[in-house]
């Protein structure tokens, strides 16, 4: 059964005189309206149903968190949504909640709360980062926000833009998963969508296998592709029998060999384009291989995944992790 024992909210809002009234207020249920830009979306019908119980036998243990609404004698939900639906279902008429006297929502309030809590799903989170985005912030604002390394805002950042097939499988791979399918799709989209058909869900491991497999068979291919398939039709005619060359042209060859070296043929062939793939200060990006810092040789040009533009960094410091052909 789950039980309401969670205590963090309460001593934060004990330590932080400003968010809450001091007491915990008994709040009528009709007066509290949910606030429709709560991060969460989705409650386990189950885990609702168990705590509902919880509560009708041992009541809300743990106040919620309420700011005044701009309609009078109304509250908004700033953290306890899952315990006020629970409450409802229990049939309580009230129940105790702290009361911010601030008006604006913390949005980044509400996100942290659910994060500690690991009750967001992941298209929850890669939606919240994406409406802070567009609200201003930076990734590096909503990872210092949020407490959490660059890199894993920078994975949820790109959830806008994948390919709706990847996006469909989120609720069942984890992010990391479907950040390397993204990243191997950016450079063979058909065969990643081709591959991904035949399953609904990744592991770590397995979306790294995949993508390692569909980087291998394009190298494949392109080695193939750049392989010498012969001379030019132009001097294919030095290399034919002298039985099926006319007369008058097998006389001059006999006379052309008598004077001359014989030739050697050089077939050029271009180098496969290379995607360098590296990490600086744990975040993950791509080296610039066709531009030179400005700062000098022990520099590198690097993008940073989900950043717009390039930084310059110093060369110590990059981890090369892998090396691609586009």
């Amino acid at each position: 059964m789950t039980l309401d024992l969670s205590f963090k909210e309460l001593v934060d809002a004990a330590a932080n005189p400003n968010a809450a009234t001091g007491r915990p207020l008994l709040v009528a249920i009709d007066c509290i309206d949910e606030d429709p830009d709560q991060p969460r979306r989705n409650f386990s019908e189950q885990e609702l149903e168990e705590l509902s119980q919880s509560i009708g036998e041992h009541g809300v243990l743990q106040p919620i968190m309420l700011r005044r609404s701009n309609e009078v004698g109304r509250y908004v939900i700033v953290m306890g949504a899952r315990r006020y639906r629970a409450a409802q279902r229990a049939g309580l008429r009230e129940m105790p909640a702290f009361v911010q006297e601030v008006g604006l929502p913390d949005r980044y309030a509400q996100m942290i709360e659910n994060i500690q809590r690991d009750d967001l799903r992941a298209p929850e989170i890669a939606l919240f980062i994406a409406d802070r985005l567009d609200a201003g912030d930076t990734q590096a604002d909503i990872a210092r926000k949020l407490g959490k390394p660059r890199d894993w805002v920078s994975r949820y950042a790109s959830v806008q833009s994948m390919p709706e097939f990847l996006r469909a499988r989120l609720e069942g791979s984890s992010i990391r998963a479907l950040y390397e399918l993204y990243q191997a799709w950016r450079t063979h989209p058909g065969e990643i969508e081709r591959l991904c058909a035949t399953q609904d869900s990744f592991t770590d491991a397995q979306a790294r296998q995949l993508a390692r497999d569909v980087r291998a068979a394009a190298d494949r291919a392109n080695a193939q592709d750049q392989s010498p398939a012969g001379p030019p039709r132009s001097e294919r005619c030095d290399l034919l029998p002298e039985a099926v060359l006319p007369r008058a042209a097998a006389k001059g060859r006999e006379a052309a060999t008598d004077h001359q070296p014989p030739k050697t043929r050089v077939v050029s062939q271009s180098a496969a384009s290379l995607a360098i793939r590296v990490r600086y200060q744990n975040r993950a990006g791509q080296l610039v291989v066709d531009r030179l810092a400005t700062q000098g040789s022990r520099h590198a040009v690097v993008l940073v995944d989900g950043a717009d533009h390039a930084e310059e960094v110093p060369a110590s410091a990059l981890t090369i992790e892998e090396i691609l052909s586009r």
